[in-house]
């Protein structure tokens, strides 16, 4: 629902129709109902709220939510770029991503090596998170024209960036919790960077359609009405190929259109890049154990882990309560000595 929402608005419906308001009230609304069950109710949380419970954690899974989002800006919208502003063919813009998807695997392949040399994840999260900054920010400069050196290099730069960070942060959650914890958290870990891709596809949309709607009154006076209601709005990137058949004089005016809606779209990226690389200075440091650990998993092991949480609540209360008792007998006495 919330993510129908941010894609109708602005676009299919208004910002400030029922549709967009309901879809992402109730959106926001569903999704609370499911913290306060996984928190309060659930028996068997699919999400346990304790996998939460200290800053080292919700930092590193910040990084992997602004990490996922960044990401998507190269492996999603750079092709869009290719083919809308350079003109290239989707077979094309494939090849032109090269570069960045060789660095950035390349970079995850050093930094596994790396971690497993020396035991540190946080190096790598940092160096990651500033060199993506770096990368997502050169984005906004890549030029209308061709211009091979710099559209490498920046990808290159985009793809370092990106490559430290696939498995960094999940280190430094397992680092931070409890063995029988570590499955459940590689899933929360998974399904934050899921949701962070999903909702970085729909609002980079959102900004460029937007963008793109802006600039209609400048493409009706350049190409007419027909072919710029095709380029304005969701239409925009479905209609790209439209772009390379129009005139020369025509087509300068589109690639510039979709060239300056990119550029705001960038803005966004380098926001969230900028957002993910302050949080990582909250993330922990603790040393990577090598000695392995025997742990059961299951719905069994589960049960007695819930059942031993009980009674050491149960035992807490009793001996605060024997605390207690134990106080005011000792009040007691020291009324009656004063009555004395």
């Amino acid at each position: 629902m919330l993510l129908l929402g941010l894609e109708f608005g602005g676009v299919t419906y208004p910002w400030g129709s029922a549709t967009v308001i309901c879809l992402i009230v109730f959106g926001i609304i569903v999704a609370g109902l499911f913290v306060i069950n996984e928190w309060r109710f659930a028996r068997y949380p699919i999400m346990p709220t304790r996998l939460f419970n200290n800053v080292s954690s919700i930092a590193a899974f910040g990084v992997c939510f602004c990490h996922g989002f960044a990401f998507m800006a190269g492996t999603y919208y750079l092709p869009l770029y290719f083919q809308a502003v350079l003109g290239a063919s989707p077979l094309l813009s494939g090849v032109y991503l090269i570069p960045f998807a060789l660095s950035l695997s390349l970079v995850s392949g050093v930094t596994g090596v790396y971690i497993k040399k020396t035991g540190k994840y946080l190096p790598p999260i940092w160096f990651g998170m500033t060199v993506l900054t770096l990368g997502m920010g050169l984005f906004i400069d890549l030029g209308v024209n061709r211009s091979w050196a710099k559209i490498v290099l920046i990808q290159i730069v985009a793809g370092i960036g990106v490559g430290p960070n696939f498995q960094s942060p999940l280190l430094a959650i397992q680092s931070n919790i409890a063995p029988q914890d570590i499955a459940t958290a590689t899933a929360t870990f998974g399904f934050v960077r899921n949701l962070s891709t999903s909702i970085s596809v729909v609002l980079g949309s959102v900004v460029f359609q937007n963008e793109m709607n802006k600039k209609s009154a400048r493409l009706i006076a350049s190409l007419g009405p027909e072919i710029a209601s095709r380029l304005s709005g969701g239409s925009a990137g479905a209609n790209v190929d439209i772009v390379r058949g129009l005139p020369a004089v025509q087509r300068v005016v589109a690639r510039q259109a979709f060239y300056e809606s990119l550029q705001t779209m960038w803005i966004l990226y380098v926001c969230f890049a900028a957002f993910g690389m302050i949080i990582s200075i909250f993330v922990g440091n603790h040393v990577l154990n090598k000695e392995h650990q025997v742990t059961k998993t299951g719905l069994e092991a589960e049960e007695a882990n819930r059942k031993a949480m009980q009674e050491k609540k149960l035992e807490t209360k009793e001996a605060l309560k024997a605390t207690q008792d134990k106080r005011r007998e000792e009040n007691k006495e020291v009324l009656s000595k004063e009555d004395v």
